[in-house]
């Protein structure tokens, strides 16, 4: 472990189920985690793009992105760039 003066946690509680974590994190992060799980919900629900939600939860793209990550969470309204093609003449 990488400090052994937090204890860690790989499962969160939301809706009433467990959630898998893809790699431990601090049972104080965790838990802060668990709070907004069910706002990142509402707004993934919502539609609402990564930038929006992350200005609603006054955190950044990156931390939110890191987020969905490690709970293997899909956002709904993404624009995926690329591969680029170009047009025929």
């Amino acid at each position: 472990m990488p400090n052994a003066q937090h204890p860690y946690t790989d499962t969160l509680t939301f809706a009433g189920r467990v959630l898998p974590l893809k790699r431990p994190m601090a049972v104080y992060a965790a838990n802060r985690l668990q709070a907004i799980l069910p706002q990142i919900a509402a707004l993934n629900a919502a539609g609402k793009t990564q930038a929006d939600a992350a200005a609603a939860l006054d955190t950044t793209v990156c931390t939110l992105r890191q987020w969905l990550d490690i709970t293997g969470t899909t956002w709904v309204n993404l624009n995926r760039r690329g591969p680029y093609r170009r047009q025929s003449k």
